[in-house]
Formats: C-alpha cells, sequence, structure tokens
C-alpha cells in the first residue's frame, strides 16, 4: 500500500481537530440550553382562548386549548384542564390566545348572566331599534329621547324634549338577541349598568325612546352606586 502524502496527512488531523472543535460547540450549546430549560421550570399545561372571551360569556370546550409552557413563564392562578373552565362564567375578559386563569371567571356556584355581575352591578335589558348592533363586551352609551309632553298648565312643554341625554355612559354590553317589539324587529340588549343608571334606563324605556352609541374601550366605566 502507498503511503499517504504529508499534505493529505494534514489534511485528515485538520478534518477530525474541526470535527472535534464541532462536537464540542454542539454539546456546549445544548449543556447551554438545557440549563436555560431547567432555569425556565418544567412545561406544563396551561388553558388559552381560542377567541375572545367577553364578560358575561360562558365558556365552552370549543373556546379553549391546552398550550405546553414553561411554569415561569406562567401567569398565577392559570388553569391547567378544560374541565376547569368549561361551562363557567367570564367575569374578566380574555383576548384570544390569553391564558385562562382563576380571577376570568366566576365560581361554579354562579351560572348564567348573573354570574358576571360584581357587588353593587345591574343587568338591565333595553330594547332598541334602527342602531347599531354591539357585540357582547363592548363599551356603549345609552341615550334617551322624549316626545314633548303636556305640562300642568293644559300646555305643550319641551321639558324632556329635544337634544338626547345620556343616561348610561360607557356602561358594557352583556348579551344581544334579537326581540320582537309592538314596532316590529329590535335588538335586545343587556346592559352591565349601576343601580342608578338602571332607574334611570327603565324611565327612558318607558317615556321615550333609547339609542346606542359605540364609545372606544378606553371609555368604559367600572360601574358602581
Amino acid at each position: 500500500m502507498l503511503g499517504r502524502s504529508p499534505r493529505t496527512v494534514a489534511l485528515w488531523i485538520g478534518a477530525v481537530a474541526v470535527a472535534a472543535a464541532t462536537a464540542a460547540l454542539v454539546a456546549s450549546d445544548l449543556a447551554a440550553l438545557h440549563r436555560r430549560a431547567q432555569s425556565f421550570g418544567a412545561e406544563r399545561g396551561a388553558i388559552v382562548a381560542t377567541r375572545p372571551l367577553p364578560l358575561g360569556s360562558i365558556v365552552t370546550r370549543a373556546d379553549v386549548r391546552v398550550r405546553r409552557v414553561h411554569g415561569s413563564q406562567l401567569p398565577p392562578g392559570v388553569l391547567r384542564e378544560p374541565a376547569a373552565v368549561v361551562d363557567r362564567v367570564v367575569i374578566v375578559p380574555v383576548v384570544r390566545g390569553g391564558f385562562v386563569a382563576t380571577t376570568n371567571l366566576a365560581p361554579r356556584r354562579r351560572s348564567g348572566l348573573d354570574g358576571a355581575l360584581p357587588v353593587g352591578t345591574r343587568a338591565v335589558r333595553v330594547v332598541v331599534h334602527d342602531t347599531l348592533e354591539p357585540r357582547p363586551g363592548a363599551a356603549v352609551d345609552a341615550l334617551a329621547s322624549f316626545e314633548t309632553t303636556i305640562g300642568a298648565d293644559g300646555l305643550p312643554s319641551d321639558e324632556g324634549s329635544g337634544a338626547a341625554t345620556v343616561v348610561a355612559a360607557g356602561v358594557t354590553v352583556l348579551r344581544v338577541e334579537p326581540v320582537q317589539s309592538a314596532e316590529g324587529e329590535a335588538m335586545g340588549v343587556t346592559l352591565l349598568v349601576s343601580p342608578r343608571q338602571a332607574r334611570e334606563l327603565a324611565f327612558a324605556s318607558t317615556h321615550g325612546r333609547i339609542a346606542l352609541a359605540l364609545v372606544p374601550p378606553e371609555e368604559a366605566r367600572e360601574q358602581g352606586d
């Protein structure tokens, strides 16, 4: 067998050295990745929303999925199993892809629309015609307009007439559903309001007409007494 030339031997030695250096670099990178993964914590299941979950909605199985996430990357209270969230009422809205935590949901003992009502609030349904159709979770102003009335002296009075009055500003829409009224097809819109706003909406529904105006989410207000 012919002997290898010094050049061939040098190339083989170089190739072995490169292979050894590459192996060492890969091993070092893998070790670093392993240490980083350990610092993030073990992976665990976390429930995320597959669509926006507005206030007052009831979670279904199709609304959520399980995502594997390192423990250190999870906010406190994130739920792990679909069974822990299905059929519960949303009290803090969740964006699409957001984690679903215990603080987003009402206790199981609270079911239906009443499960979404914080203490000191009321849910009131108003019937509206020829107005925009807001989505659940949207913020709206409820405006009331009144026809000219007859005063105590028997003469037409402008009291209560003229420009529409905002009776509930920046309130949250809980539910929207088609209804039948004396004037034909209409929308029943359930609003989250304060007790005072509930009284004013009831009066406006009885004596006038209500319209809804969509407002920016930043103008939504916490409802209280």
